[in-house]
This record gives structure tokens, sequence and C-alpha cells, in this order.
């Protein structure tokens, strides 16, 4: 999830909960969260009411925890008990311990308020438990039901709170959403790799451009590399293009949160043409300034930015 910056360094030691009840840790610290970690989804900016924002932090609180579980812990056992004391919470049978802690009891009260389906939470949870067993994808078939369960909910949840329950937009969100995950595999195609020894990419469409896994480990992209990340990020920009019409179609400073975001994923792909899909070697992470800029941008401009460099 993400405010309108696209970048997402990893969290700190400081950011972290303890593995030994990370729940509970985490709990009541929504904005803390909410500022502290860069994502590519709407966290719930200042663009969006106060009621809207208040719903979206506890989101992201409930998904940043949940993926620091996964990610940062490699933690099975503590992510199965934070989906047990979460739907205990949800279903009002909590006792105690981590499910009475404001993380869930606070989620369970925006539930209520907002109508939202528990599925949409628990398939983002489903796609972080995948993430401790799956670090290579056979086909873009599984990469895309990947995406499905860990990008497009949070999507149909910020139209959930604002108010929003219409089958098309849902689709246009999902397209916007499983291009904004793409794009944050596409940036940290080398850290992934690294630090986890996960590479999301089918091997195969690697192979395709006459690329390798091995090439990830460099300090820069070879140029076939370079050809396998320039087509990702084609196909990445026809997803923004085609849940563009969502923009035009919210109303509200809903409108002006969406806004930015893309304007902030054209500027990442801009950046991946600027270093010709160097995505190892060359700067593809908006600074602070770029990322102000998309927000102003988001403000003012209403024209569907660049998103195809090819």
């Amino acid at each position: 999830m993400t405010t309108t910056a696209i970048p997402n360094p990893r969290p700190t030691s400081q950011t972290l909960p303890s593995p030994d009840g990370a729940a509970a840790t985490a709990a009541g610290r929504h904005l803390e969260l909410a500022g502290q970690h860069y994502e590519n989804f709407p966290v719930g900016s200042w663009l969006l009411p106060r009621r809207a924002r208040r719903h979206l932090h506890r989101i992201y609180a409930f998904a940043r925890t949940a993926d620091d579980l996964a990610d940062e812990y490699q933690d099975a056992a503590a992510l199965a008990a934070f989906r047990r004391d979460f739907l205990a919470a949800v279903d009002g049978n909590g006792h105690g311990g981590r499910a009475s802690a404001p993380l869930f009891s606070d989620l369970a009260l925006t539930i209520r308020e907002c109508a939202l389906e528990i599925d949409l939470f628990t398939d983002l949870l489903d796609a972080f438990e995948q993430d401790l067993t799956v670090n290579r994808y056979a086909d873009r078939k599984e990469l895309d039901d990947y995406c499905r369960r860990s990008a497009d909910p949070v999507g149909r949840l910020v139209l959930r709170v604002c108010g929003h329950r219409i089958p098309e937009w849902d689709a246009w969100s999902d397209s916007i959403c499983t291009g904004l995950q793409l794009l944050n595999h596409l940036q940290d195609l080398a850290e992934d790799l690294r630090d986890r020894d996960r590479v999301y990419f089918p091997i195969a469409e690697f192979e395709r451009f006459g690329a390798a896994i091995d090439d990830l480990r460099a300090a820069s992209a070879s140029a076939a590399l370079r050809a396998f990340v320039r087509h990702q990020a084609a196909d990445i920009g026809a997803r923004f293009a085609s849940g563009w019409p969502l923009i035009g179609s919210v109303r509200g400073r809903l409108r002006y949160e969406l806004r930015a975001i893309l304007y902030g994923a054209a500027a990442v792909l801009g950046r991946i043409h600027a270093v010709d899909g160097d995505v190892l070697g060359g700067r593809v992470r908006l600074t602070k300034g770029e990322r102000v800029r998309t927000v102003l941008r988001g403000l003012v401009s209403s024209r569907m930015p660049r998103f195809d460099y090819a």
C-alpha cells in the first residue's frame, strides 16, 4: 500500500514488531506505520478526507504487519497466529491477547462500518503466506494469480472505504494495482534475489530475451536483461493505461490521490526508460522532490501521463 510514493525501502528494526507478540507490539501504531513505509498502494494520504484516512491507516497497519511477519521474519507460525487472531476479532470471539489489540479491534470496527468483504483481507494473508513457500513462478498465470491476492484487494478496499462498489471500477482498479505490484517487483529484481532468493517474473520470460537469473547478481544490467526490463515496463504501462478510466469515474478527493499515484508510477517508468532498463546500476527510484512533484501534478492536472516508452 502506498501514499503517492513508489519506492519501497525495507523497514528498519525500529519499525518492526518483535516476533513474540508481533501483532500486539504493532497495535495502535496505524499512523506511525503509514508514515514509515513507502509502498505501491494507497495508504490514505492527506489528499483524502480524514474519515477515509482513518480506515485506510488501519487497513495498512494490518497488511504491513502481516507482510513484515512473512518477509522480514519469515515466521509462518506467527503469520498463522495473526490470521487466527484477526478472524477471531472480526467474529467477535477474541478474548484478551492479540485478538483484543487495537490492530484488530479497530480494524473490526472499520470492517463493520464500511461493510468490507473479509475475503479481501484473507486473500492478502494467503499471498503473504505464499511468499514463505514460493520463490519462483512457472508462468504468467501463476504470477497474475499472486498479484490478484497480494495487490488487487488493496485497491478494492480503497474503493469500498470511499463508498464505491461497481464491478467495472473494480476491474480498472485491479489493472492499476497489479501494475503497481509488478513495477515494485521490477525495481526490486536484484534485492529480492539477494535477500530472499525470490524471483517473481517467470524464468521463461527472462530466457525469451536471452537473460538468466544469474544476470541479476551483476552490478549493472546486461543487454539481454535490459531488453527484458523494457518489455516488462511496456506491459506494466499498458496496465496503467487500461486502468486510467477509473480516475475519471471517481469523484471527490480520491481522484487526486489516484492521479498522484499513477503520476508517480509514470515517473518511475520514465526513470527506467532514462537508464535504458538498467534497474541494477541505474537510479530508478524517485527522489523526495520527484515524489512531491507527482503529488502536485495529481492536484492540478487531469491528463493521462505517458506510460509507454517503447
